[in-house]
């Protein structure tokens, strides 16, 4: 199926849109380090070890990472992704703001595990920019449209270590308030600034009629769901166990920070490239499926730095710092996957599910994040260090090969272009 052009497509606001989403994103993701700098501090107030407190708070926000994508998943915020975001930076900033007025009320476990739950909630932002910004942009700019937004995601966490950091003297309670008032000038900046491509969300509605296929009911939804679970087991355990890895080698908790600073910084970095990278293959294609097969190709370069990486650091990293510095570069390479994957729904999906598709490979990919941490814990504790960074290598070369797989199921938006006999639905099948 060819690709159609639409006039939002060459309006220079189209830029505007992809700063925002990049804005709020990396202000959510700077933020949420509070979490991890408070920690220690919490953990006094509330008469519990620190350990206790680190697990139940990561692994709540965890689970909440997962359960995002329920929440859209049927496609309700196709034509409302603005209400989305106001309700996903709800569940963000609230319970910031409650967090240190009720912990030490309340000492209580079980409302920071609530808490910290309805916070993980906010990844549902990753599926909502990328319908919104899958308007504004056409198949051969969609990944870069994406990157800076993706990027944040580590480049947010390692300047928020560095910006909650220099804020801990303050005391807990108002790094916490502080980074609310952070969240809250990004979602300001946002709102302000956000407008839905009236073109795409015309095209949606008018698909929608009488349209009922369920995206669970195409092949293509299951395995792209599985694409990206690499990607987001390696950021994971890079993310939430590297540190650790590191004081098990002897390093001191400042040159473990320059490691993840590092690594958060040439994520960014890998976001970029690997968006420009995929643009740049998407632009010599005409159809759905040369597109998704080139992205497809960006994703398996990952996935093979992530396999590199993830021995690099088992083997090499224990050598030297230095070592250990470019094993974790080239781990963050990983980074050039999201671009690429959150681009993919437009090229994949008809326009009357596309933004059910969208929540649905969310949720299949981030079913990780329900189980991961307490895998790896499990596998800390039993195999060592070494099934941790193994098994994220296996995951990675079986990511190689689904992708190859991927690459010969027949896409969504084809199929319902060959089913396609009224004007409605020719439309819905041909947006690029």
């Amino acid at each position: 199926m060819d690709l159609q052009e639409l006039p939002e497509y060459s309006s220079p606001y189209r830029w505007v849109m992809a700063s925002v989403a990049g804005i709020i994103m990396t202000t959510s993701f700077m933020s949420l380090t509070a979490f991890g700098v408070a920690a220690p501090a919490m953990a006094q107030a509330m008469g519990v070890s620190a350990s206790t407190l680190a697990t139940a708070g990561v692994d709540a926000f965890s689970v909440g990472l997962f359960v995002a994508f329920f929440l859209g998943h049927g496609g309700i915020f196709d034509t409302r992704i603005k209400l989305g975001v106001l309700l996903a930076q709800v569940f963000l900033i609230v319970p910031q703001v409650l967090l240190p007025i009720l912990i030490p009320l309340t000492k209580s476990l079980l409302l920071l595990v609530v808490l910290r739950f309805c916070q993980g909630l906010m990844i549902m932002m990753i599926a909502l920019f990328s319908l919104q910004l899958g308007g504004w942009f056409r198949s051969s700019q969609r990944g870069i449209s994406l990157a800076a937004m993706l990027g944040a995601i580590t480049l947010g966490g390692a300047v928020g270590g560095i910006v909650t950091g220099s804020l801990a003297a303050l005391g807990w309670q108002d790094v916490y308030f502080i980074t609310a008032g952070i969240m809250v000038l990004g979602s300001v900046i946002y709102f302000l600034f956000a407008k839905d491509a009236a073109s795409h969300a015309g095209d949606i509605k008018k698909a929608k009629v009488g349209h009922h296929r369920s995206a669970w009911s195409y092949p293509m939804t299951w395995i792209m769901g599985i694409v990206q679970i690499p990607n987001n087991w390696a950021l994971f355990t890079i993310g939430g166990f590297l540190p650790l890895y590191a004081y098990h080698l002897g390093y001191q908790p400042t040159q473990t920070g320059n490691v993840m600073f590092i690594w958060g910084l040439m994520g960014f970095v890998a976001a970029i490239l690997g968006a420009l990278l995929g643009d740049l293959r998407a632009r010599r294609d005409a159809s759905h499926r040369s597109v998704i097969n080139a992205r497809l190709r960006v994703i398996s370069f990952a996935n093979g730095a992530v396999i590199l990486g993830a021995l690099m650091i088992l083997y090499v990293a224990p050598i030297s710092y230095t070592w250990f510095l470019i094993s974790a570069l080239v781990v963050a390479c990983t980074m050039a996957t999201p671009p690429n994957y959150w681009a993919s729904p437009c090229n994949c999906f008809p326009v009357a599910t596309m933004g059910a598709g969208a929540f649905a490979i969310g949720l299949i990919s981030n079913s990780v994040s329900a189980i991961g941490p307490v895998s790896s814990s499990v596998l800390i504790g039993t195999v060592g260090w070494s099934g941790v960074f193994w098994v994220m290598a296996v995951l990675a070369a079986l990511g190689m090969l689904v992708n190859l797989w991927a690459m010969r199921i027949p896409l969504p938006i084809d199929l319902e272009a060959k089913r396609s006999v009224t004007p409605a639905g020719d439309m819905g099948a041909a947006v690029g």
